[in-house]
């Protein structure tokens, strides 16, 4: 027995307790009774009775011939994956019948054909074998159904998708184990599937809104923008070996983009798939999904149906290489569009500073997860040579405690093969390996079942294989394997490692190990593949583009937003006629302007004067107000005039004139009672911001104290940003701390020309702005860089809605000082809105003693200082500010 053990060191030597006869009927064993011993099918090598035991190295060649003969019997059996059709005797339960979804009707055609599981061997359901004329059929319904489902809106569209997502959420456990059934995958990964399947349904129809224009230009006669429109008909083709992922997320992106898709799972594992698209038949319009599913054993094969067909506009492939430039070429005669992701050989260089044990349990995962039949898997791992010994024997010991089993089975790490013509794959490489001087480290061989679980018996369980002293030139370092076998080899310096890792004419992937992440950013640059990862590899990056570089495929999608937009939709511009300026209606209630007479000033100044007197500040702001509310003379529009500015038609600001201003050593008591008198006129209560530097005045002087750098002299609405608080950064005040009305009194200019202040009614602003410049800065934050204070501002939204959304406050900024920085669409967007501004801003001429009023959400206004003489005053107030903690705020 222990020459057993030592020729076949994968498997454990155990006397044959089973009874040999009946292995030896089982035609998925091979037997070769003159030599003495058996493959049973727990995996173990079994004596048959009586034989007599050869010398050992005629056991380890009897070894390799039974292995080898075990493999093409099991190849012959099943070799395309899925087992023949159904005979018309067989009772088949209708349950486990899978059916066609063409046109929103379920079909089942006549041929069909089993789907076994390649953990058991056992019936898992029973495909449709779809004929060509079907196939067809379902195009057509696609192509019928492409105009009414394009044409939805974006919002629409997102429902029936959430929707869809819903349904999968609510049916996860039934479909994982479905997947892991036909698939052999453990169910924890494909639970996972699942889940992944939902959410791009989900965030495919929220993100990807191809109803938004982008405006390009735009002057009095013409308007040019650019559109996505839907592309039509998508041919969606999954692999075998996570068809759920990578079946429904581009379907998923192809529904939202306003596409419709014919979706073919392949004939290996089509049956979670199917099941899939019967769920959601009753949740999306007929004919806007499909879903057919046939053999490769004919000729054509559905996919060049799909590929060749005229009416199919996109084809998205996730497959091998070698298909891929098939469809390629069949996309090619008619110029469809193409997705193609196809197979990769990612390398993984492993630097002399990492620590071995974790980078070692790292790559396992990434090599050997889903059996290494992933496109993106580790394939290929160079480790620097001074840790080359200590590293190889951590990878093998970690590879050596992997757990295989049935992957229904909890705490199962690794399942079978998919099939037994990937069986074959792996096992061709392995033996080139070992023919070329390859060393097994560990694994090296199928057993027919996992240790205690005689009832998966199929043979496709391939131990995790880790193979030593190869290089390239061999096939193992050169194809993709698709299955657990990674070769590990050594390298001497980092230029050595980049040029072996980029000497592929793959590149799907890689990724680098280090400790020094400065080292590892810098090495990551200068890899050739579509996805780079440093200390991690074959994770999913949310909203990131995936694809790969030359033989790994063409185009990037996954990233739902503008990648996945241009994959899936055709762009066009189009040049469209403006109505004349003088249409649009730009009018709003005009600007009032008061008149104080000569009498009614001389009352009001001693009103005033008498008020000053008073000491305390309540009662000094009360009799202020009270005597602006009555005071004898007034003219008959005062009031009125002021209380508009609340109206919803009410006007931008409100013009008082004449206003007393007393001798100079009264001036500024005279100047605070006509500017907190008018704040009460409208109901407000005047406050200040900690950030002044007389914090406990509640008027402030404007002109000229130091402050010719200030915001006050560019668009700005008091209290938003001016005056700054903790700086550099926080320059933006909520608005709920923006003052509702800003007060500003002129009190002696003794320029020869009048004190100017210039606005912009930000009711008319929006009906110049076009829509789709008005949704960009509503919905994308800009952040503000302050040339003269060198400091960058937080991101903020420039466009807020108000109230019913009728209305907008708009965020101003100086051009020349303050440049927008963020989204390059959004920036040009803003560069026009401030455009607008400047043709649309209106002027107020003032002189000593005249007030404005400003509603500081319906405007923003800027001063033009006119020499050094000119003095304004301002006061800020709002209604309800006795609510607040203090009338000093932050």
């Amino acid at each position: 027995m222990s020459h057993v053990a030592a020729a076949w060191p994968t498997v454990r030597a155990h006397a044959c307790s089973t009874g040999c006869q009946d292995l030896l009927v089982s035609r998925k064993v091979a037997v070769q009774r003159q030599l003495g011993f058996v493959v049973a099918p727990c995996g173990l090598v079994c004596l048959v009775a009586g034989a007599r035991l050869p010398r050992r190295r005629a056991w380890h060649r009897r070894c390799r011939r039974v292995q080898a003969q075990a493999t093409l019997a099991q190849s012959r059996d099943g070799g395309d994956g899925w087992d023949d059709e159904i005979g018309s005797s067989e009772a088949v339960p209708l349950s486990k019948r899978a059916p066609l979804l063409i046109d929103g009707r379920i079909v089942i055609p006549e041929k069909s054909f089993k789907v076994t599981s390649p953990a058991t061997g056992e019936l898992v359901g029973v495909a449709p074998d779809a004929s060509d004329a079907q196939i067809e059929e379902a195009v057509h319904a696609a192509k019928l159904a492409a105009e009414s489902w394009g044409s939805l809106r974006h919002a629409e569209r997102g429902e029936v998708l959430a929707s869809c997502a819903a349904k999968l959420r609510e049916n996860l456990e039934p479909l994982a184990a479905l997947q892991t059934s036909e698939s052999g995958r453990p169910i924890p990964e494909t639970r996972l599937e699942v889940i992944v399947a939902a959410a791009c349904l989900d965030a495919a129809g929220r993100l990807l809104d191809i109803d938004k224009e982008k405006l390009i230009s735009e002057d009095e006669t013409k308007r040019v923008v650019v559109q996505q429109i839907p592309l039509g008909v998508t041919a969606v083709i999954a692999p075998w070996n996570a068809p759920i992922v990578l079946g429904w997320k581009p379907t998923a992106t192809a529904l939202a983009c306003g596409n419709t898709v014919v979706l073919k799972p392949a004939p290996q594992t089509p049956l979670t798939t199917l099941r899939i698209g019967e769920l959601l038949r009753p949740l999306l319009p007929p004919g806007v999904l499909n879903v057919v599913c046939a053999t490769d054993t004919r000729s054509p094969r559905p996919g060049e149906i799909l590929t060749s067909h005229p009416a199919v506009k996109k084809v998205v492939f996730t497959g091998s290489t070698a298909i891929g430039s098939k469809v390629m070429a069949a996309c090619a005669k008619d110029f469809k569009r193409l997705l193609l992701e196809l197979g990769g050989n990612d390398a993984a260089i492993v630097c002399a500073d990492c620590d071995v044990d974790m980078v070692a349990d790292g790559l396992f995962k990434a090599a050997f997860f889903n059996n290494g039949q992933t496109c993106c898997a580790a394939k290929r791992i160079y480790v620097h040579e001074s840790i080359y010994d200590k590293f190889t024997d951590a990878f093998a010991a970690r590879a050596r405690r992997a757990v295989l089993g049935n992957g229904l089975k909890e705490g199962v790490e690794l399942g079978p093969l998919a099939n037994y013509v990937q069986l074959k794959h792996v096992t061709e490489l392995v033996e080139d390996a070992k023919s070329n001087g390859g060393r097994v480290l560990c694994g090296g061989g199928a057993i027919a079942a996992p240790p205690g679980d005689e009832s998966s018996s199929t043979g496709l369980f391939y131990l995790p294989t880790i193979m030593v002293d190869v290089r390239e030139g061999t096939r193992l370092v050169d194809e993709e394997q698709f299955g657990p076998v990674v070769p590990v080899m050594p390298y001497k310096d980092d230029e050595e490692a980049i040029r072996r890792a980029n000497a592929t004419p793959y590149g799907l992937g890689a990724s680098v190990w280090s400790s020094d992440h400065r080292k590892a950013n810098r090495l990551a640059y200068r890899l050739k593949a579509g996805t780079i990862w440093v200390n991690r590899h074959c994770e999913f990056i949310r909203n990131a583009p995936f694809g790969g570089i030359g033989s790994s495929g063409i185009g990037r999608a996954g990233d739902l937003s503008e990648q996945d937009i241009h994959e899936y939709t055709e762009t066009r511009t189009l040049c469209l006629a403006k109505e004349p300026s003088n249409t649009l209606d730009l009018s709003v209630a005009p600007v009032p302007h008061v008149e104080i007479e000569e009498r009614a000033r001389n009352v009001l100044r001693k009103l005033f004067s008498r008020a000053a007197r008073e000491q305390r500040f309540p009662m000094f702001e009360t009799e202020v107000q009270e005597a602006m509310r009555t005071f004898p003379f007034q003219p008959l529009n005062l009031r009125t005039a002021v209380e508009s500015l609340w109206s919803t038609e009410g006007p931008p600001c409100v013009v008082i004139r004449g206003l007393p201003l007393g001798p100079a050593s009264g001036a500024r008591s005279i100047s605070k009672a006509s500017l907190l008198g008018a704040l009460g006129l409208l109901g407000a209560d005047a406050f200040t911001y900690r950030a002044w530097k007389d914090a406990e005045a509640l008027v402030h002087n404007l002109l000229p104290d130091g402050l010719a750098g200030s915001e006050a002299f560019g668009w700005h609405r008091d209290g938003r940003c001016s005056p700054a608080f903790e700086p550099p950064r926080f320059f933006h005040r909520p608005e709920s701390l923006v003052p509702e009305v800003v007060a500003a009194l002129c009190l002696k200019n003794g320029a020869a020309e009048p004190l100017h202040v210039k606005l912009v009614d930000f009711r008319r602003l929006r009906r110049t702005v076009s829509m789709q410049d008005f949704e960009t800065l509503k919905s994308t934050p800009l952040a503000f860089f302050d040339a003269e204070l060198g400091v960058r501002s937080e991101r903020v939204t420039t466009v807020m809605c108000t109230g019913d959304g009728n209305d907008a406050i708009f965020e101003l900024r100086e051009p020349g000082r303050f440049e927008p920085e963020g989204d390059l669409t959004a920036v040009a967007a803003y560069e026009r809105l401030r455009t607008a501004a400047e043709r649309l801003q209106e002027t107020i001429d003032l002189q000593g003693g005249d007030m404005v009023i400003f509603h500081n959400r319906r405007c923003a206004h800027r001063w033009v200082q006119a020499g050094k003489e000119a003095r304004v005053q301002v006061a800020i107030g709002s209604r309800g500010v006795r609510k607040w903690p203090e009338r000093n705020v932050q």
